[in-house]
């Protein structure tokens, strides 16, 4: 018979896990509708669409920023996904702030573009550390959702960087670059979902996909039960 003590320890241990992985959830998902906002924005950028599409973007950045830094709250041990995910946080609220000010009409238009290019330019390389960070651990969707958004990201530094030189690639780049941010945060986002649903115990069987990430004894986000 178990000891309340251990009893007791074992209940808080549960709440513990619960609430990393709420805000995983809460963090991905928050992201991805983000990112989907945006890369709307930018494809109606595309087709000449501007002013109130900045709007959108300030909109979509910001919850971006505020999905990836949730997920910078979450316990881990490994400082490459710590640092991942704040850089790429950081990033995503600078782009928000330039998209505001573009909105708002102002006139520094081409700082506010330089601050924009800074921000996605660490968004690409907060994803990238993430990425990294999934692949070392053996998490081939996570690193594979957060290659795409680092690539992404970086695309679209590339294509600001091309619109203040007043290229004709610069939007094509921009738009691509945000598509592909969108797809690599809704699949983290539908990866952390199957996750939470299919794995009903602390340690599935079945294909790894650790979510509470490189935390001793959480194996409990892994998917697919045998």
């Amino acid at each position: 018979m178990q000891s309340i003590n251990t009893t007791r320890t074992n209940i808080k241990a549960v709440a513990e896990v619960t609430d990393e992985q709420l805000k995983l959830f809460t963090g991905a998902w928050l992201d991805a509708i983000g990112s989907i906002l945006s890369a709307s924005a930018t494809a109606g950028n595309f087709g000449g669409l501007n002013e109130i599409n900045n709007k959108l973007t300030a909109v979509g950045e910001g919850l971006q920023a505020a999905g990836t830094l949730i997920n910078g709250t979450v316990s881990t041990d490994d400082p490459l996904d710590f640092a991942g995910n704040w850089i790429d946080g950081a990033g995503a609220a600078t782009s928000s702030l330039a998209a505001y000010w573009q909105y708002i009409g102002d006139e520094n238009g081409a700082d506010n573009m330089r601050l924009d290019i800074l921000g996605d330019s660490l968004q690409s390389m907060g994803a990238s550390i993430s990425a990294l960070s999934d692949y070392s651990a053996g998490e081939a969707g996570m690193a594979a959702g957060n290659a795409l958004q680092g690539l992404g990201a970086g695309l679209e530094a590339i294509g600001g960087t091309y619109e203040l030189r007043k290229k004709e690639e610069a939007q094509l780049l921009i738009t691509v670059g945000a598509a592909l941010q969108a797809i690599g945060a809704s699949l983290i986002a539908i990866l952390v979902t199957r996750s939470a649903i299919f794995c009903k115990s602390t340690e599935c069987d079945g294909a790894s996909f650790p979510i509470t990430k490189k935390t001793p004894n959480q194996n409990w986000l892994r998917v697919f039960q045998t």
